[in-house]
């Protein structure tokens, strides 16, 4: 009797033991399911909010052009969870700019941000580097030959042609004009008074236009090239400087010569002093840039090319960022802030270009 009741507990400690191991083999299948897709999910979410490292080497730090690009750039970084590492030499020059390019690449860069100051010298450079898996935006230059992923640039010539019709506006189209360039064959200062010159002359083929003067970005030489023509043409009428570095010498020579607000003066950009400039009524006109959006527009590409939410072929190789002609009329509009270039990262204006 003891013998048949020890076979029974044993008989139902097996039963028992081979239930639980059922039971587990039927619930692995569900268990190691759940563990994959939490993985899978977690993955996903790591790779869309892993903070990616963009480099920008812009061809000159300090003035207020590139600081405000700075600031649109600065804007996207924080919406779209970049750090951004910003540096440039103090002045246009491919040999300065290039340790800071070095600089930059030691960093071992998710992506890079240029501003070519050589368009043809650094083809190679992107191009080995686009190759490598590092995707480059040109910013306000674009490549010679196009194999960044994107360049962003203005429209120059759009630039003259609307700094024409301000000053044509203003002067009724007589009288004699005046143009401040740079250097001989510079491309953008170039298209910036090609796109002046054609437009006057085809707003009035009896438009007398002097002899451009290439006042480098020398203001005490543009002073000395405007002087020279207020003296030399009494009939004088509109002066259209084509970079911010050289306007202020040629207000300060209208102002001089007692010509203020008989001779209209019109610039490109829109550095502080020279809105201040234009507040005063120094100015007619200024032909104001984009280059917070052009920082933005460089930031928000790389960041979403990186991430996957858009390919290459859904990039534009080339993209132009508008204008606007600032005026006394319209210098107040929220609308234009972004026009209006900032000195300083901690004063940049609070605007978010995303869709």
């Amino acid at each position: 009797m003891k013998e048949k009741k020890c076979l029974l507990i044993v008989l139902a400690l097996l039963t028992v033991l081979i239930f639980n191991a059922c039971s587990s083999a039927a619930a692995a299948p569900e268990a190691a399911v759940t563990t994959e897709e939490t993985t899978d999910t977690t993955e996903a979410s790591d790779a869309e909010t892993e903070k990616l490292l963009i480099t920008a080497v812009v061809a000159e730090v300090g003035i207020p052009y590139f600081t405000t690009m700075h600031c649109g750039a600065m804007a996207a970084a924080a919406k779209y969870n970049v750090e951004l590492n910003w540096a440039g030499p103090a002045e246009w020059d491919f040999n300065k700019q290039q340790p800071f390019i070095d600089g930059a690449l030691a960093l071992e860069p998710d992506a890079m941000i240029i501003v070519p100051t050589d368009p043809d010298a650094l083809v190679a450079y992107v191009k080995e580097w686009m190759e490598k898996g590092i995707p480059v935006v040109t910013a306000d230059v674009t490549l010679s030959e196009p194999v960044e992923l994107m360049g962003i640039e203005s429209d120059q010539y759009s630039g003259g042609v609307e700094a024409a019709k301000a000053v044509f506006e203003m002067t009724g189209g007589e009288g004699s004009y005046y143009t401040v360039g740079t250097t001989p064959g510079s491309y953008g200062s170039g298209q910036r008074v090609a796109g002046f010159i054609d437009t006057m002359k085809e707003l009035n083929p009896n438009a007398k236009m002097l002899e451009t003067c290439y006042a480098h970005h020398d203001a005490t030489k543009s002073a000395e090239c405007v002087s020279a023509a207020i003296i030399g043409n009494p009939d004088l009428k509109g002066v259209y400087v084509a970079v911010s570095s050289t306007a202020a010498g040629a207000a300060s020579a209208i102002i001089e010569q007692g010509k203020a607000g008989d001779i209209v003066l019109v610039s490109y950009d829109a550095d502080p002093q020279q809105v201040q400039d234009l507040k005063a009524g120094v100015y007619g006109t200024l032909i104001a840039q984009d280059p917070y959006k052009m920082g933005w527009l460089a930031v928000e590409t790389l960041a979403k090319y990186l991430r996957g939410e858009i390919t290459k072929e859904e990039i534009p190789q080339h993209t132009t960022v508008g204008m606007a002609a600032l005026t006394q009329a319209n210098i107040g509009d929220t609308a234009l802030l972004k026009f209006q270039y900032v000195g300083d990262v901690n004063l940049c204006p609070n605007v978010d270009l995303s869709e």
